[in-house]
């Protein structure tokens, strides 16, 4: 299976663009892209996960990593950083590189504005990643989901606003935004699920214990959960077996 996939849509961009006498600024755009995901690459290899693929786009890449729903968040945030600590090491090393001053100016025009963008918090980009991952450290993992996605859509219609004039590239990426933001809604069920799942079938390090009243909707990212029950202390790991033990039903 190759692990970088090309959209077809970037071939169609770099097309356009040799078309129009510019394909040095799409191949730029695309180096800038690889190195941007690279280091997501590399930030999730330290942390040995495995790298299902890399697709291509015509303004960004989408890095897909087998890791848990459960990833502590530090781990997270490092890796949807990786992009943008690559992307300011690229900035050092065209400074130091033999071209001339019109090509380092492309290049640092187009890595700025590829990193701003990255930033913000819309999902798949990375912004919405770090900002999931910061949500996490303070809410359960079912409210910071809710808010992600709900920031997530209101991003989305400053994006549109603050761009009415809409590019047919600007078409593609707003596209983007809404079905990825769709099917964050639509699988959340799963997702949450499987977040459940996760803690019920492996043994996770957990930073921090806490105690409250409530169900497993309360469980948080890194904290391992104990439940007031009347006037008795429940964990967590017997609330899971009653949910997906058969012998509990």
């Amino acid at each position: 299976m190759k692990i970088i996939k090309i959209n077809f849509l970037t071939y169609y961009f770099l097309l356009i663009l040799l078309l129009c006498g510019y394909l040095k600024i799409g191949l730029i755009i695309l180096f800038i892209v690889l190195f941007h995901e690279l280091g997501h690459v590399l930030f999730a290899k330290l942390f040995n996960y495995q790298i299902i693929n890399i697709t291509i786009y015509p303004f960004g890449g989408i890095t897909k990593i087998n890791k848990d729903i459960n990833t502590p968040v530090a781990k997270e945030l490092l890796i949807a950083m990786g992009g943008m600590v690559f992307q300011l090491l690229i900035l050092i090393i065209v400074y130091f590189l033999p071209i001339t001053s019109i090509t380092k100016d492309i290049f640092y025009k187009y890595n700025l504005s590829i990193m701003f963008f990255n930033m913000l918090p819309i999902i798949p980009l990375d912004g919405s990643i770090v900002l999931n991952a910061l949500l996490n450290k303070f809410f359960s993992f079912k409210t910071a989901y809710h808010i992600h996605f709900f920031i997530s859509c209101i991003g989305i219609i400053i994006y549109l606003l603050s761009n009415f004039w809409l590019s047919l590239n600007n078409y593609l990426i707003v596209s983007l935004f809404l079905v990825k933001t769709y099917y964050a809604y639509k699988n959340y069920n799963y997702i949450f699920n499987k977040f459940l799942l996760e803690r019920y079938l492996n043994k996770y390090q957990f930073h921090y214990l806490s105690t409250k009243e409530g169900n497993l909707d309360i469980l948080k990212l890194d904290t391992y959960q104990y439940f007031k029950e009347n006037s008795k202390i429940v964990g967590e790991n017997k609330k899971l077996k009653e949910r997906f033990d058969n012998k509990y039903h």
